[in-house]
């Protein structure tokens, strides 16, 4: 597994929001994604963080789409804990959602108590598009 983690321009005040942190997503061709948590606060009384909240417990998380990714960070005025899976096997992002084999997805993407980003991969070639995206970011051996 391969790991980086992302701050900004400084480590002392995070600095990249959801919709920053998601566009190198588009660049990752074949992926199903999923949102396994997310906690933060809207920009509206209308979305309601603590109803996606529910559906996503419901659930056990939400499928999504780069696009809905987009418009989600749209809607959130700022994001303090996130958890994204993604894999070429939509299947596995039904099996792998437990701290015991969340890993075992090809590709996490987490908000780490509002910080900084952590993404892990299993291709070194996805933590090389983040890195080319984000230059102040750090690869994680």
């Amino acid at each position: 597994m391969y790991k980086i983690e992302i701050y900004g321009e400084n480590k002392e005040e995070l600095s990249i929001d959801l919709e920053q942190v998601v566009q190198p997503i588009q660049n990752i061709e074949g992926y199903f994604w999923k949102i396994l948590w997310i906690d933060g606060e809207s920009e509206t009384d209308e979305y309601s963080v603590f109803e996606l909240q529910e559906v996503i417990d419901q659930q056990d998380g939400i499928i999504v789409d780069f696009e809905a990714l987009v418009n989600l960070s749209h809607k959130m005025e700022t994001v303090t804990e996130a958890l994204v899976i993604g894999d070429r096997n939509e299947k596995n992002l039904y099996v792998n959602i437990e701290d015991e084999n969340l890993y075992e997805n090809e590709v996490v993407l987490e908000l780490v108590k509002d910080s900084h980003w952590q993404i892990i991969a299993k291709e070194e070639i996805i933590i090389d598009t983040f890195k080319v995206e984000f230059p102040n970011s750090e690869i994680i051996d």
